[in-house]
């Protein structure tokens, strides 16, 4: 990851990948055939760190709009903390594009356990009342998991430096859709 995020993508290669790691070529390719397996790898290893810590908030006994508030929040900083990452990911991702390459099952592919996070607790939170019985699950978790998307743009385009502005937003947003008053502090 710190290879991908210092150089990006275009300019790892397995030799720079063997000498920042003391590991010889020849036992890299055992294990990865291409550097994009390896690319893979290493934001398998992001969004895998990701999935776990967020699944251990979502299964702690408070309500579901404080779940989904702490959930993003854990989300945003670990955003905010690989946020050179995640411009070597956003680079690689644009380039395929422009290459025509269709990226969105593979965009899926890494994102897709948040979503159904959100769409677990989002129907917990309707099951339990404590969501109006109004809220769609499914409409609203494609919401929130938008609202992600636009932190990261935001962060990588430079728009927002502060992970607290980007987790109030989020926080204001599930406090709207459950019906609870706003802090101060969000107003």
């Amino acid at each position: 990851m710190g290879l991908f995020a210092r150089l990006g993508y275009a300019k790892v290669s397995f030799l720079t990948i063997s000498e920042a790691t003391g590991v010889a070529r020849t036992a890299i390719y055992r294990y990865f055939k291409t550097k994009r397996d390896i690319f893979d790898e290493a934001i398998h290893e992001c969004t895998h760190g990701i999935k776990m810590s967020s699944s251990a908030i979502a299964a702690q006994r408070l309500p579901v709009p404080e779940r989904l508030v702490r959930v993003a929040e854990s989300v945003i900083d670990t955003l905010f903390e690989r946020k050179d990452f995640l411009l070597a990911i956003y680079a690689f991702v644009i380039d395929m594009v422009r290459r025509g390459e269709d990226m969105r099952s593979r965009i899926a592919q890494f994102t897709s356990g948040l979503r159904e996070l959100f769409l677990r607790l989002l129907e917990e939170g309707v099951r339990r009342g404590e969501l109006p019985e109004s809220v769609d699950p499914r409409l609203t978790s494609d919401v929130l998991f938008a609202l992600l998307e636009s932190v990261v743009l935001r962060m990588l385009l430079g728009v927002e430096h502060d992970a607290g502005k980007s987790k109030l937003r989020f926080a204001a947003m599930v406090r709207s859709i459950a019906k609870v008053p706003s802090t101060e502090q969000e107003r």
